[in-house]
């Protein structure tokens, strides 16, 4: 998959009002494996990661309403520093 396709593909799976922020992260997130291997090799899941990501993102889908935009999340964050 060339890069603009992983673009494309990534942008059909975000929610159509996220911000430019959450895309954005989402592409360094594709890239950074691409461009530093041992970074990628060090960030794969656990089962335990990967049973925990999977719950939380059933519980999105079944409750979108519960979520917050990930730039609403660091506002809160740095507010809280």
């Amino acid at each position: 998959m060339g890069a603009k396709d992983a673009v494309r593909a990534l942008l059909d799976r975000l929610p159509d009002d996220c911000s430019l922020d959450e895309i954005l992260d989402r592409i360094y997130e594709i890239e950074v494996p691409e461009r530093e291997p041992a970074l990628a090799a060090a960030a794969e899941l656990t089962e335990a990661q990967r049973a925990e990501l999977d719950r939380r993102l059933a519980l999105y889908e079944r409750e979108p309403a519960r979520t917050i935009p990930w730039d609403e999340f660091r506002r809160e964050l740095e507010r809280d520093e």
